[in-house]
C-alpha cells in the first residue's frame, strides 16, 4: 500500500502487511485502516503498527473482496469462497449459503439506511440481511445480472446495482428497473456507482 500526504509511503510484508496484494481499504470510525488481500486475509493499522487477521485467527477466508464498517462498529468482509463474516472485536460469524447467503463468492458489502447489510456477488446476484435472515434478489426476482460488482443507495433510498454483463437494476423496495446500453448507458459493465449532491447517479463502466 502507499499512502500520500505530499509525499509517498509505501508500506509491504517487510513492514508487517500481511499480503502485497490489495483489493480493498477502509478507514473505520477509530482510525483504523483495513487492508483486504489477495491472499493474506485482512491487515489494520492502527497509525503504528500492522495487526493481521488470517485463517490461523479464525477467519475463514484469505482472499477478502471487500470491508464494511456497519452503523455498530462491526467490521464486515466478504470472500471470494467462504461468503462473509462479521468481526466485533471479540468475535467472528461467518454468513454462507448454509445461512443463507445467495453465493459465497462476494464483490461488495454496503449497509443501507435502515441497517440491512446488502452483499454483491460473482453469481447468485444480491443478498439483504436484517440481523436475522437472508432475502436474495436474482433474475428471478427482475434483477439484471447475477454478477453484482457494486451497489449503493441513494437519498432517496432506491438500491442501484452495478452488474457485469446485464447494466444497471434500481431496486426501489418493490420493484427492479434495469438500464443498459438500449436506455443509454455507455457499457453493460458497471465497475462503479456514485451520487453527486444534487441527485444525479454516475456510473463507471468497462
Amino acid at each position: 500500500v502507499s499512502r500520500y500526504d505530499g509525499t509517498f509511503t509505501n508500506s509491504t510484508t517487510a513492514e508487517g502487511l500481511t499480503n502485497n496484494h490489495e483489493y480493498c481499504i477502509v478507514e473505520d470510525r477509530m482510525g483504523n485502516m483495513w487492508f483486504g488481500t489477495q491472499s493474506g486475509g485482512v491487515s489494520r493499522y492502527d497509525g503504528k503498527a500492522f495487526t493481521n487477521f488470517t485463517a490461523s485467527q479464525g477467519f475463514p477466508n484469505n482472499v477478502v473482496m471487500s470491508i464494511k464498517e456497519d452503523s455498530k462498529g462491526s467490521m464486515w468482509f466478504g470472500t471470494y469462497g467462504n461468503g462473509a463474516y462479521c468481526y466485533d472485536g471479540k468475535s467472528i460469524v461467518n454468513y454462507t449459503t448454509a445461512q443463507g447467503l445467495t453465493n459465497n463468492n462476494l464483490y461488495s458489502i454496503i449497509e443501507d439506511k435502515k441497517g440491512n447489510i446488502w452483499f454483491g456477488t460473482e453469481g447468485g446476484g444480491a443478498s439483504r440481511y436484517d440481523g436475522k435472515s437472508f432475502a436474495n434478489f436474482t433474475t428471478a426476482q427482475g434483477l439484471a445480472n447475477n454478477v453484482i460488482l457494486n451497489i449503493k443507495e441513494d437519498k432517496n433510498g432506491n438500491m442501484w446495482f452495478g452488474t457485469y454483463g446485464g447494466g444497471i437494476s434500481k431496486y426501489d423496495g418493490k420493484f427492479f428497473t434495469s438500464f443498459t446500453t438500449a436506455q443509454g448507458l455507455a457499457h453493460y459493465n458497471v465497475f462503479s456507482i456514485a451520487e453527486d449532491r444534487t441527485g444525479n447517479m454516475w456510473f463507471g463502466t468497462i
